[in-house]
Formats: structure tokens, sequence, C-alpha cells
């Protein structure tokens, strides 16, 4: 029964973020838009691959136990859509912001994309969380996202930007931290 719950509540969560979070945030971004737009089941894949990764995350929470073959499915996916989202969204410009301070929040959709600029990371903080110490971690996951912003400034992809470099290192600060508290868990089954 508890495992028809968190679908139940999968399913909530991931219908929630799709179509109140991710394609409105997208529409601000025409060359995403029209990616979305060229098939009709875009935000129905979108939402099935969260769904599947929320309930199947719980069901390895209950068990404690994580199994090889959802973190190969899970980070292929979310690579590949963190990929599209951090290459493909802008049209061919680049500017240099390093002023942390033009955080600008006049109106919700600033705020749900600073939000999802943390969230996008979380995962990638969790990767780092399996195999690297905390100062390594944080090495890597700084050299990555400058790396990724880099990228997007030398291309024309978009812009070198200082908040971004902050929030996206607050994610993977958040996904460490994360996956250390499913690593005591799934050390807690040894000690039970």
């Amino acid at each position: 029964m508890k495992k028809v719950i968190a679908g139940i509540i999968s399913l909530i969560i991931s219908y929630g973020m799709v179509y109140y979070l991710v394609l409105p945030t997208l529409e601000n971004y025409p060359r995403l838009a029209g990616m979305v737009q060229r098939s009709e089941y875009t935000d129905g894949a979108l939402w099935f691959f969260i769904f599947l990764s929320l309930w199947l995350f719980y069901w390895q929470w209950e068990q404690r136990k994580i199994w090889n073959s959802y973190l190969y499915l899970f980070y292929s996916c979310y690579l590949l859509l963190l990929f599209i989202m951090l290459f493909t969204k802008a049209p061919a410009y680049h500017s240099f912001n390093l002023n942390p301070m033009t955080l600008y929040l006049n109106n919700p959709q600033q705020m749900i994309e600073l939000l999802l600029n943390v969230g996008y990371f979380i995962p990638l903080g969790c990767l780092y969380g399996m195999r690297a110490e905390k100062v390594e971690a944080l090495v890597i996951a700084l050299l990555t996202i400058i790396g990724i912003e880099t990228i997007q400034y030398i291309f024309y992809l978009g812009t070198f930007d200082i908040l971004d470099i902050l929030t996206n290192l607050a994610g993977c600060i958040i996904g460490y931290q994360l996956f250390g508290q499913i690593k005591k868990r799934l050390a807690s089954i040894s000690s039970d």
C-alpha cells in the first residue's frame, strides 16, 4: 500500500513540476519552446521520466538499496536533459556578468527560474557524493560549472554569469548533502 501511495504522490509532484515549473519556464526560451512543440509527446515523456525517477527512488529508499540499473538510466536521461537545457536554450549570443548582485526577482517566473537553476544541479551533486569527499566534490562541481559557463560564452550559447555559477554550485552542495543522508540510510541496514 505504501508503494501505491508513493506512486500517487510521485504522480502529483511530477505533474506539478512539468506543467507548473518546467514547461512555463521553457516557454521563455523560443528555441526550447520550439523543441518541445516538435513532438506532442514531449511533455508526457518528461512527466513520465520525473514520475518514474521519484517512484523508483522511493522503492529503493524503502529497500535501503540503490539499483545500478536505476542509476545508469536516471543519469543517462538527466545528463541529456541537462545538456539540452544548458546548451540549446539561448539564441546565438554571449555576454559576461561577474556581478552577483544582478539578481532581479521582479516576477514569479524569475524566482522559478532561480529555483530551477539550483534544482537542475542537485542530481549532479548526488552523483559527486557517491565517490568524492567534500572538498574534492566541491572543486569538481565548481570546475564543472565554470566549464559549462565558459562553453556557453565561447560558443555563443549564453551568458557567463557568476549568479548561475553560485546557484548551480548551491544545487550541487544540496545534492551532495542529500546523498550523504541517503548513504546514512543505506548504512543503517547493516546496523539493523
